[in-house]
């Protein structure tokens, strides 16, 4: 395992998240989705189990913990600044969204369009 690779597709998944959470950057965003989907070397299992445990600590963090258990550390003061802008409930979203997500690729869904469908979903005006 690369670990700077790896590292890498974690701050990217992170901004995927900040870039949906403020509603902004779409042409930005699905850029994004499309590397993702299109992605060859990372499995789309394994770039969702990055997006889980990235939302996992964002719950954590998001609801109040007095000590959560940052699966990310590197990656904590940018968890911090998004924390701020989220609800516990958006998080909740994201889970459920990703959920639907991780069962769509299982039916062979288009991959690329499922994490639009999600971005756009988590960018709604209001929802957070």
């Amino acid at each position: 395992m690369d670990v700077e690779k790896e590292s890498q597709r974690r701050r990217e998944a992170l901004k995927l998240l900040d870039r949906a959470a403020r509603g902004e950057e779409f042409g930005q965003l699905f850029a994004q989705t499309s590397a993702l989907a299109k992605d060859r070397d990372t499995r789309f299992e394994d770039q969702l189990s990055i997006f889980y445990s990235l939302l996992s600590d964002l719950l954590e963090i998001s609801s109040g913990i007095r000590t959560p258990q940052v699966r990310n550390v590197p990656l904590r003061r940018d968890l911090d600044a998004l924390a701020k802008r989220i609800s516990p409930e958006w998080v909740m979203r994201a889970l459920s969204g990703l959920d639907r997500l991780a069962a769509g690729a299982r039916r062979n869904l288009n991959k690329q369009l499922g994490l639009e469908a999600l971005a756009a979903e988590l960018a709604v005006p209001g929802s957070r």
